[in-house]
C-alpha cells in the first residue's frame, strides 16, 4: 500500500470514531437542560399511576406470598435437617 492510500484509510477510521450516534438525551446530546426536564415532565404525565385500593390490594398481596414461600422454606429446610441427622444417626 502507498502512503497516500494508508492516509485515506487512517482518515476514514477517524471519520468512522468520531460519528457521534448516541442517543438524543439530557446533557449528552446538545439539547438544553431545560428541554430535558420539560420532556421528563412530560412522560410523567403519561403513566398510569395506581389507585390507592390497587395499591393496597398488591400490598397485601406480597405479604402473603412472600409469607408462604419463607413458610414453605422453612419447611423444607427443617425437614432436610431431620433427614441428615437421621443419616448421621444423631
Amino acid at each position: 500500500m502507498e502512503k497516500t492510500e494508508i492516509k485515506k484509510e487512517k482518515n476514514k477510521i477517524l471519520e468512522w470514531l468520531m460519528e457521534d450516534d448516541s442517543p438524543e438525551i439530557g446533557i449528552a446530546s446538545k439539547e438544553p437542560l431545560a428541554d430535558y426536564f420539560r420532556g421528563v415532565k412530560t412522560e410523567f404525565k403519561k403513566i398510569e399511576w395506581p389507585t390507592k385500593e390497587q395499591l393496597k390490594l398488591e400490598f397485601v398481596a406480597v405479604i402473603v406470598i412472600a409469607t408462604i414461600i419463607s413458610a414453605l422454606v422453612f419447611l423444607i429446610d427443617l425437614g432436610l435437617e431431620k433427614f441428615i441427622n437421621s443419616i448421621k444417626g444423631a
